[in-house]
């Protein structure tokens, strides 16, 4: 059994194991959460390239943790440097937000080394997204499939 608290994690100087752990982790809780969005959503039109980000963003957020580690300097740095970029899509579902957010918790968490907590929140919010599918919070299905031409 690999033993996780053999990687000496330093925050300022990650080592590659712990870069390579990090990032296949936000890798398969990123799939993991979109697997959730993609059998729990009840819209027609869910589209691919806000699954295919939802898991990118994992990756997106576990790396700027790791570059950021515990100085002050470059986490002000890197929030002026992405204060510049700034998402143009309207958002018109709120459980869409929903699931972003908890893609950039997962990746925020990965990225600390807190697989532990990534690994539970994510099961716990699937869980959940579930549970709310086969709920009766959830609208009834209008729609038998979908088509894609």
């Amino acid at each position: 059994m690999f033993d996780l608290s053999s990687l000496q994690y330093n925050s300022a100087y990650p080592g590659l194991y712990s870069i390579i752990i990090t990032v296949l982790s936000s890798i398969v809780l990123g799939v993991i959460l979109a697997f959730t969005y993609e059998k729990t959503s009840r819209n027609v039109e869910r589209p691919d390239h806000f699954i295919q980000a939802m898991v990118l963003v994992t990756i997106v957020a576990a790396t700027v943790l790791q570059a950021i580690g515990d100085s002050i300097a470059r986490g002000l740095g890197m929030i002026g440097a992405l204060s510049i970029i700034r998402f143009r899509t309207t958002v018109r579902n709120p459980r869409n937000i929903v699931f972003m957010f908890s893609a950039i918790a997962v990746g925020i968490a990965t990225g600390v080394f807190g697989l532990l907590i990534a690994l539970i929140g994510t099961l716990g919010f699937c869980l959940t997204a579930f549970l709310l599918y086969w709920s009766s919070f959830s609208p009834a299905k209008d729609f038998f499939g979908k088509l894609r031409i």
